[in-house]
């Protein structure tokens, strides 16, 4: 399997976690969400997958790690982003703000990372 099928694959199950932890929302947060809270839900978890997927990849170069790799940090990325959403379920969260953290995040740390990884390749030629 190539690392894109395993993305794919695993961005699925994240999102099936998610909506999972939606249909038994009294189970996970004690009450019943409205529409716009289990779309969040499913975004945050989501972005946070996206973000440690994204950490890994501006590790690769540097660290030189291989192809073997690449479905370990697909795997941790699913498993960290799920157990978070775990915990953001046992406490009180405003899940708008959460969404426009996320987003906010996700877009800083993926400059971050391309800006870091652009400046070291040029530096390895």
């Amino acid at each position: 399997m190539t690392a894109a099928e395993h993305l794919g694959t695993v961005s699925a199950a994240v999102l099936a976690a998610s909506a999972f932890m939606v249909s038994r929302a009294q189970w996970f947060f004690g009450r019943k969400l409205l529409l716009e809270e289990a779309v969040s839900i499913g975004w945050v978890a989501w972005s946070m997958f996206m973000a440690g997927f994204v950490v890994y990849i501006g590790l690769k170069l540097p660290l030189g790690l291989t192809h073997d790799a690449d479905a370990l940090a697909i795997g941790v990325s699913a498993c960290s982003s799920l157990v978070a959403m775990l915990w953001l379920a046992r406490v009180v969260t405003d899940w708008g703000r959460s969404v426009k953290i996320s987003i906010f995040a996700l877009f800083l740390l993926t400059l971050v990372v391309v800006s870091l990884t652009l400046d070291l390749s040029r530096s390895q030629v």
